[in-house]
């Protein structure tokens, strides 16, 4: 019996590139802004679990899952909420009840990205002065630091909107950044010295780039500005697909969908990134070698039980859990490469074990089996077709 996995049976060796992805920053995380009259401004990461490493931004990406939000549970909470129906929500740009992901002011779930702005200077470092921006609570001068957005970067071929704000003493949101709602400049004011935190919403799913610089005033008051930073680059990676694209692909490529795209193949081994991440294996090795033992491409077989012959494929898939767009495996098969059918296929899952065990949080083992008789075929020909998530 001849013997097919998926979409092409011949895989080309490729040495492909060795250059890693970005670094995933899953926890509380600061963006330090400082300002030094000899270098200007700089900007670090700082991650809660190893502030005396700091992050050049550009090496980080800030995860989010597709995952619901769960209120006081942040071992499984994760960060989709449903759009508020509320007309003092409608500057995110999505529809009443549509999903929202939103990396949040208060408390995340476990795993989740938790950004927030901080400066450690002494007060004196800035003017400080009462500014007209009537977003602010004010009764004294302060010295201010302000955040502008330069631009937004959504998803490669998807309309998505990306959104910051806070919430007020009567729970209305303050909106400091919105690309849908125009009506507010979109900056996000905060005093040096201080450490804080906003909700930061993306309407979709995938790669979302958000290019922010800082200013300030030396004073006396509100003179002698600093000038703007150069902008730094914030990259949220929101749902699986755009996890695995940002842990495996660099900054510049993120921006590029002939390479990192789910239709891309840039290692060349006629297996697209989305069935890489489907099946567990790595976007830059064309030997098609799982990335942990016990994942891979499909295998399949014929058995006889009881007198009748199957034809099974046997391959891992991921979880579907509780998302909104997860991947999905179709098993098809053939006798003639011609014609391809899911009739009559029945598809099991288990979890793993031994060795592999490790694996179930997320993957699971699949057979989808058919049978074809009480004859041997001579041939038999099978096959997975994914449907990709947004990306």
């Amino acid at each position: 019996m001849k013997l097919f996995s998926i979409i092409p049976a011949l895989i080309i060796a490729s040495l492909g590139n060795s250059h890693g992805g970005l670094i995933s920053v899953g926890e509380h995380v600061d963006l330090r802004w400082r300002w030094e009259t000899t270098n200007g401004w700089t900007a670090k990461a700082v991650a809660e679990s190893d502030p005396e490493n700091p992050y050049n931004p550009d090496d980080i990406f800030l995860p989010l899952s597709d995952k619901p939000y769960i209120v006081g549970n942040s071992s499984i909470s994760g960060a989709r909420f449903p759009q508020s129906a509320s007309p003092d929500f409608s500057f995110t740009g999505q529809t009443p009840g549509g999903p929202l992901w939103i990396a949040v002011q208060g408390t995340p779930g476990l795993g989740e990205a938790w950004p927030g702005f901080d400066n450690n200077q002494s007060a004196n470092t800035f003017g400080s002065y009462i500014s007209s921006d009537l977003r602010l609570s004010q009764s004294t001068p302060r010295p201010y630091i302000t955040i502008t957005l330069d631009s937004y970067i959504p998803p490669a071929g998807i309309a998505s909107h990306f959104s910051m704000w806070s919430r007020s003493s009567n729970s209305r949101p303050i909106v400091w950044m919105s690309t849908y709602d125009q009506s507010n400049e979109d900056q996000y004011t905060f005093v040096a010295g201080t450490h804080t935190h906003s909700n930061w919403g993306f309407t979709a799913l995938g790669i979302h780039r958000i290019k922010i610089r800082a200013s300030a005033f030396l004073g006396p008051g509100q003179t002698n500005p600093t000038g703007s930073s150069a902008v730094e680059t914030l990259t949220f990676a929101i749902g699986p697909f755009a996890n695995w694209q940002a842990t495996h692909f660099s900054s510049a490529e993120l921006d590029e969908i002939e390479i990192s795209g789910p239709n891309a193949d840039p290692d060349h081994d006629g297996l697209k990134n989305i069935v890489e991440f489907g099946f567990g294996l790595p976007p830059r090795n064309g030997a098609a070698m799982p990335e942990i033992v016990g994942l891979g491409l499909p295998q399949m077989s014929m058995v006889e039980e009881n007198g009748v012959f199957y034809e099974i494929i046997e391959y891992p898939t991921r979880r579907i859990a509780d998302q909104t767009a997860p991947l999905v495996y179709l098993p098809e098969f053939s006798s003639d490469l011609s014609t391809w059918s899911d009739l009559n296929v029945v598809t099991t899952a288990t979890d793993f074990t031994g060795s592999s065990i490790s694996l179930n949080p997320v993957w699971q083992k699949v057979s989808s089996r058919r049978a074809v008789g009480t004859t041997r075929q001579v041939s038999g020909f099978g096959r997975i077709i994914l449907n990709s998530p947004s990306s």
